[in-house]
């Protein structure tokens, strides 16, 4: 995101006074530039690329703020404070999402995996924690459909799992050919028997319309479902 994009999402910022245009400067050269603090210098250069006034002297003006605990010292530069940036956070309507739980499965199963999976799985997570639960088991379905996949991929089979048009098949067709198979690996007995339950439930919250799941349709398939979720992120090997 460039600078003119983000001061765009805030009402009114050009006609805000140059003292409280600051310490937005500041969010967005820690949210979205990456810097770990800024200066006065940094402030200045923020003014002069959107083409507003700067403020007159913004060393005096950050020591100030730093009296006022609203800005704390960092090694080189400042930071904003924890209320400060939540404040300009709950300002530009930015979405505070906290870190999954354990709650579903643990997220540390993944660790080794692709980038893309793990996103996956923190999304069902997620979906969970926050009582989504129609969205859990979708995400769920789609990250049992990704890992059979890869496992496929891995063994270089994937034109065992392709309809006529090269497509990969859908859900159920995927988990048939995943515990059809006999020689290359063996689906352990829990797994090959908790696969049906969780497909038939994303099934539901994906494609019927008068389903709605509840947080215990979810609880019931949890054991199970780490239960798979292990045995083929270990399959693949990642």
């Amino acid at each position: 995101m460039t600078l003119d994009e983000f001061i765009d999402r805030i009402e009114g910022f050009v006609d805000k006074k140059a003292s409280e245009q600051i310490p937005y400067f500041g969010y967005f050269l820690i949210t979205y530039q990456g810097q770990a603090s800024f200066t006065a210098k940094d402030i200045d250069s923020c003014f002069l690329q959107i083409r507003l006034p700067a403020y007159s002297n913004i060393s005096a003006f950050l020591s100030k703020e730093q009296k006022a605990k609203r800005l704390l010292k960092a090694k080189v530069g400042y930071i904003l404070s924890k209320k400060m940036s939540d404040a300009i956070a709950n300002d530009i309507g930015e979405i505070k999402v906290k870190a999954p739980s354990d709650n579903l499965f643990p997220i540390d199963i993944f660790d080794n995996t692709r980038d893309y999976v793990k996103k996956t799985a923190r999304q069902a997570i997620l979906c969970y924690d926050y009582g989504l639960y129609d969205g859990c088991l979708v995400m769920i379905r789609r990250l049992i459909e990704t890992l059979i996949i890869e496992l496929f991929e891995h063994r270089e089979l994937q034109e065992r799992i392709l309809d006529k048009n090269n497509n990969y098949l859908f859900c159920g067709d995927l988990i048939d050919n995943l515990l059809n198979e006999k020689k290359l690996w063996t689906i352990g007995r829990n797994a090959a028997q908790e696969l049906p339950k969780i497909k038939k439930l994303g099934d539901l919250s994906a494609h019927n319309r008068r389903f709605n799941a509840k947080k215990s349709d979810i609880d019931s398939i949890k054991t199970g479902l780490r239960v798979v979720l292990e045995e083929l992120v270990h399959l693949v090997n990642y």
